[in-house]
């Protein structure tokens, strides 16, 4: 989609829908407003867009008639039953705790944007609308990233021995996030445009983008992040062998042959080491195993061992049913996405969110090369973040999650583009 195609698809939408790819758009500079809350949670932008957004979502659900169930959004009703069960229980225990109405918005979330979101995305022009939203949203994020690389670093935070950026931020998570959204939707529009776009321009910006990326991780310093690129890369590489583009292949595999035999040694032991030095000295037997993953095995086994000791009843549906501070079980203090789940809906939550993932990747089976690399690698970054940190906590990782899972979601026929040709 061009910059004229997407200001097309922009302006053809009612404004009770537009304003969800104009906020996308913008979500990196409001992101990096986040020290504001320090002054006041009401000039905040994170904490205005996270008090309006649902608002605006209730009105286009509310103005415009909502399509006919598919499968998919009969297994999220599911999942979203349970996770507005878990709001309801806090609201009754906390409700006028300000931290209460933060995570009430947080953990409902998932629900008002996925149905927005159906609304908004009916075909892969839609899709390729939010997309390309997503895609011009980290042209900001690269912008920061090359004045801190190059110029002088907005904020520098330590860990593991290592100095990370992480410009203005809430933390380095949000800045690994967007380098993905970047290569995952460079990497896609370069299998998806090869019919209208010479090979040679869209290969160009793979180029750009995978340079930036990994200048980004290489400063970055997270672990999750190098291991989502890697996969990135490797499908990208698979899908490509695929399609019969053996030589681009063979070059990238040479290129980074060379560059890894230049410069390999002396960046792992500089970048990639001191992530995993805990984790091998854990292997080797120096180390306790609670300290893998930095930590927060030990960190898990404490808060399993607590969830596994509540009523049977607290344990099926959620530790919200506990009516007592739960915050550190259910918001990013868990440390893992799965877990936080099962803490904020119980088993039954977590069973059904594990369904839901399910469908969604057996979606893909049907699919063109673009559209399946899309699908899996977004799930595949899903899974990866998802044992470190919690993506389904940050609104642009369910921007662009739920955005590929609703379009994976429509019939085949409803996946045509707006001029009738599949990709």
């Amino acid at each position: 989609m061009t910059f004229k195609e997407w200001k097309d698809w922009l302006s053809e939408l009612p404004w009770l829908l537009r304003w969800f790819p104009v906020l996308v758009s913008l979500r990196p500079i409001i992101d990096n407003l986040y020290f504001l809350k320090e002054v006041s949670p009401l000039i905040s932008p994170p904490y205005l867009a996270g008090v309006i957004t649902p608002m605006l979502c209730i009105a286009a659900l509310i103005r415009f008639r909502f399509p006919a169930f598919n499968a998919l959004d009969k297994a999220f009703a599911w999942l979203g039953a349970m996770l507005l069960l878990s709001t309801l229980l806090i609201l009754l225990y906390d409700p006028l705790s300000l931290i209460a109405i933060e995570f009430v918005l947080k953990l409902s979330m998932p629900v008002y944007l996925y149905f927005f979101i159906r609304l908004l995305i009916r075909d892969l022009r839609d899709l390729h609308g939010v997309l390309q939203s997503v895609f011009y949203s980290t042209v900001f994020v690269a912008a920061i990233l090359l004045f801190e690389v190059l110029v002088n670093p907005v904020r520098l935070e330590e860990s593991r021995g290592l100095m990370r950026i992480q410009g203005s931020f809430g933390d380095v998570v949000s800045y690994g996030m967007y380098i993905v959204f970047a290569a995952i939707i460079a990497a896609y529009f370069y299998f998806a445009r090869q019919h209208i776009v010479a090979r040679s321009r869209l290969l160009l910006v793979v180029s750009i983008v995978g340079a930036l990326s990994l200048l980004g991780l290489v400063n970055i310093h997270h672990t999750a992040s190098y291991t989502v690129f890697l996969i990135i890369l490797g499908l990208f590489l698979a899908y490509n062998f695929r399609t019969q583009n053996k030589q681009l292949v063979l070059g990238i595999l040479v290129l980074g042959g060379l560059v890894f035999t230049l410069w390999g040694s002396s960046m792992i032991e500089e970048k990639i080491t001191p992530l995993i030095t805990t984790d091998l000295a854990v292997y080797s037997g120096e180390k306790e195993t609670d300290q893998l993953f930095h930590g927060r095995m030990g960190r898990w086994r404490l808060m399993l061992e607590k969830f596994s000791a509540e009523p049977v009843h607290v344990q099926m549906f959620g530790m919200p049913l506990k009516f007592a501070p739960v915050y550190i079980f259910i918001g990013v203090g868990s440390h893992n996405d799965f877990f936080r789940m099962m803490f904020s809906a119980g088993i039954v939550g977590l069973f059904f969110y594990l369904v839901l993932l399910a469908k969604v990747a057996l979606m893909g089976v049907g699919m063109g090369i673009a559209q399946k690399f899309l699908l899996y690698t977004t799930l595949l970054a899903l899974f990866f973040y998802s044992i470190s940190v919690t993506p389904t906590f940050y609104p642009p990782f369910l921007y662009f999650l739920l955005s590929v899972m609703v379009y994976a979601g429509l019939a085949a026929n409803e996946r045509l583009s707006w001029n009738g040709h599949a990709y």
